[in-house]
């Protein structure tokens, strides 16, 4: 049995806009791990992060049509999932303008590897964990969504600016203000 070659985001594409609905299934099982990772540490919030990737792929859905095959289908997703992700803060923001704080949550970062030497270090790791999750989730949208992109998802700075609408530079300038934010609000020693 020869294994066929795997089809490219476009090719996929192309069969989706011709109606092959297995199509997008295959573009969101290929992608929603990684968008699911991006909305996590932008949301700081898991169930938060589930529905931004289901409504970005919903949005994608409708706007397909509109995708430009000679760019990167990840870029163009990561782009619609900020633009998900920012419309819930805006609406967050807006409930506690209107109805006041909501009650404090306990984090719900991952546990860290049961591996670990022992509960003092273990309760140490996560400390520092929520601390660093608490610190990006409170970066301003215009640096935490440049920081995710490029340092943790890993996209390159022309990359993020395509999804940001910006140039490299200007990704750059807010990637370097960004990691200053946090060493700052980390104790830790300046950029």
């Amino acid at each position: 049995m020869s294994a066929e070659p795997e089809e490219t985001d476009a090719q996929l594409v192309r069969r989706a806009l011709a109606g092959e609905e297995r199509a997008f299934t295959l573009l969101m099982r290929r992608h929603k791990d990684g968008l699911y990772r991006f909305a996590r540490r932008y949301t700081g919030n898991a169930d938060e992060a589930y529905e931004v990737v289901q409504l970005s792929f919903i949005s994608a859905w409708k706007a397909l049509a509109r995708f430009e095959t000679g760019r990167a289908f990840d870029v163009w997703l990561r782009a619609i999932a900020l633009n998900k992700c920012r419309d819930r803060a805006r609406r967050a923001k807006v409930r506690r303008l209107v109805f006041g704080s909501p009650p404090e949550r306990e984090g719900d970062a991952p546990e860290p590897p049961s591996q670990a030497p022992g509960p003092d270090v273990q309760v140490s790791d996560r400390d520092a964990l929520r601390a660093a999750e608490a610190a990006i989730a409170a970066l301003p949208d215009g640096l935490k969504a440049p920081l995710i992109l490029t340092s943790i998802d890993g996209l390159t700075m022309a990359e993020a600016a395509q999804v940001l609408g910006m140039t490299a530079k200007a990704v750059e300038n807010r990637l370097y203000r960004a990691r200053k934010a946090l060493a700052e609000a980390l104790g830790g020693p300046d950029g």
